[in-house]
């Protein structure tokens, strides 16, 4: 029941999180063990578990055990109910070794409560030591990189983010039971925290390095931005639609100024504003469509979820690789405006928009890729067989295709991207 329900959370965990754990082998596969890595998010306990056969037994407060349906996620996981009362303390960490001592893995976090920083703070309590002192049981340090980013201690809810999780070679408690307690559980203490930090040090680096672009001033319109709310002004002027037709593309520039110079720039407001020109031409694209003779897409709630979907891996991905699809989408949907005009087809936006993101994500070999592409691929060739398939869709196909290609050979670039991160913290002005 327990792998089963670890296997189920591994396999959503992926998804949510891009979530990958290396070192699993240096868990001991029997035998007793303790397991002592940061703790810089709620997710930890799980983030650990879920590559191991075995149970990584966590100390936890047994008021949460009370809860319905946390407590049976928490005895899923091997977690076993202390009280935190004062005074209580001596009865948990005797309740941990002798789980040590009866061939158990304990999992303890040093730090004692969730990080305030990305770091692994330095005063770190001596249990996890003391437990591996005292049994002989192997120390395994693990390092949870990413985690502070999707659910740091401030925030009520999780969010996507890269997580890696890495067990480190266990640390022989051997040579330091000869030793003094005094210089032993420091030794180890200190062992245990520089090969966490070793590993931590590069994620706590790009998690700095993507708050600070989030924060940063949002830069002046695009030129994809741009093109975006031209292409759509004349052609709608020009297919009889007045001067009202403008009204669109000068609200949508309007808000491009407006953010670039008043609005509050977080993460949330770079997502929409990275994706503002696809949302855009997707909503002006019925209408442009019907005043230039061509059919609307068929089944637009079904196009714009295979869409939705086939953009949610790039929330994992480098910047630059995100928004190189966004801005190679626009180039499909733009061909694909002209193929329905030279031979028009109601499921042509279906296949040329799907076949730009299978080859988009195998070309680049992006986050997801092969489940990405394979359920692309069998949409972009099922939708047209249900719909209707003729000659035509050749045409549609080429404009996915040679979006995807265009959008690979000319990868979007940032501008000061190549500027040292120290420079990065300093920086003013606008970041992409």
């Amino acid at each position: 029941m327990r792998r089963a329900f670890t296997t189920f959370l591994e396999a959503l965990f992926r998804v949510l999180f891009d979530y990958d754990c290396v070192g699993e082998e240096n868990v001991p596969a029997t035998g007793p063990a303790v397991v002592a890595a940061n703790h810089p998010s709620y997710l930890d306990p799980a983030l650990l578990s879920l590559p191991l056969a075995r149970p990584i037994r966590f100390m936890a407060w047994d008021a949460l055990f009370r809860v319905p349906l946390l407590g049976a996620m928490m005895r899923a996981f091997g977690a076993f109910p202390v009280d935190i009362r004062r005074g209580r303390g001596r009865e948990a960490y005797e309740r941990a070794k002798a789980l040590v001592t009866s061939g158990e893995v304990v999992g303890v976090f040093p730090e004692g409560h969730r990080s305030s920083t990305a770091w692994m703070e330095t005063k770190l309590r001596e249990g996890a030591a003391r437990l591996a002192w005292e049994t002989g049981a192997p120390l395994v340090p693990a390092t949870i990189a990413g985690a502070y980013r999707a659910w740091p201690h401030f925030a009520a809810l999780p969010q996507p983010a890269r997580i890696r999780v890495r067990f480190h070679e266990p640390i022989d408690p051997r040579p330091y039971r000869g030793q003094p307690e005094e210089e032993a559980l420091p030794a180890l203490l200190a062992e245990l925290h520089r090969r966490v930090d070793r590993s931590l040090l590069p994620g706590v680096k790009a998690d700095l390095r993507m708050s600070v672009l989030y924060a940063a001033p949002a830069p002046a319109p695009r030129a994809h931005e741009r093109a975006a709310a031209i292409g759509v002004a004349p052609a709608r002027l020009g297919a009889g639609g007045g001067a009202w037709s403008v009204l669109p593309s000068t609200g949508y520039l309007a808000y491009l100024a407006l953010d670039a110079r008043t609005l509050r720039q977080s993460r949330l407001a770079k997502w929409i504003r990275n994706a503002s020109p696809v949302v855009f031409l997707l909503a002006m694209s019925p209408v442009i469509l019907r005043r230039l003779g061509a059919p609307p897409p068929t089944a637009e709630a079904a196009l714009v979820a295979i869409l939705a979907g086939a953009t949610f891996p790039y929330l994992y991905a480098r910047r630059t690789t995100g928004m190189t699809f966004l801005r190679g989408l626009l180039l499909a949907l733009g061909l694909e405006a002209g193929a329905q005009c030279l031979w028009p087809a109601a499921a042509g936006a279906h296949a040329a928009l799907a076949l730009y993101a299978a080859a988009f994500a195998i070309g680049g070999r992006t986050v997801f890729w092969r489940y990405a592409a394979a359920v692309l691929l069998a949409y972009a060739a099922g939708v047209p067989l249900l719909m209707g398939w003729s000659v035509g869709f050749g045409l549609h196909a080429l404009a996915g295709l040679v979006s995807a290609a265009v959008a690979l050979g000319l990868p979007f670039r940032v501008r000061g991207a190549r500027a040292s991160f120290g420079a990065s913290l300093a920086r003013t002005g606008p970041i992409e």
